[in-house]
């Protein structure tokens, strides 16, 4: 006679609370999803150096580019501008250059 030493489990895996559960496997889900799809939207802005004026600020400027034709909400266009220059809105001074998008080459892309 064999004794045995280890004796595997007898009662079964059982899901107690299905909503955490489901929670879970879509937390997953969008995680591994979030990874795997690329970013849409690839941008054709292309943008040229501006060199900021006495008394300017990204509002002014972004207030400017949407007359010209920059068609976004003016909070987007300051955020863009921002992100572009590396400058913070606080620290933006006269002569610093910045990137703001070139209307000319956008106009010809709507166009095609």
């Amino acid at each position: 006679m064999r004794i045995q030493l280890w004796e595997p489990p007898k009662r079964r895996l059982r899901i107690k609370n299905r909503t955490r559960l489901v929670v879970f496997l879509l937390i997953v889900l969008l995680t591994i999803l979030a990874f795997i799809i690329p970013k849409q939207g690839v941008s054709q802005v292309n943008y040229v150096p501006y060199k900021v004026g006495y008394g300017e600020y990204y509002w002014h400027i972004a207030k400017r580019l949407q007359e010209a034709g920059y068609k976004k909400d003016i909070r987007d266009i300051v955020d863009e501008l921002i992100q572009k220059s590396g400058i913070p809105a606080h620290e933006l001074r006269e002569g610093d250059i910045i990137y703001i998008p070139d209307l000319k080459v956008n106009e010809e892309v709507e166009g095609q």
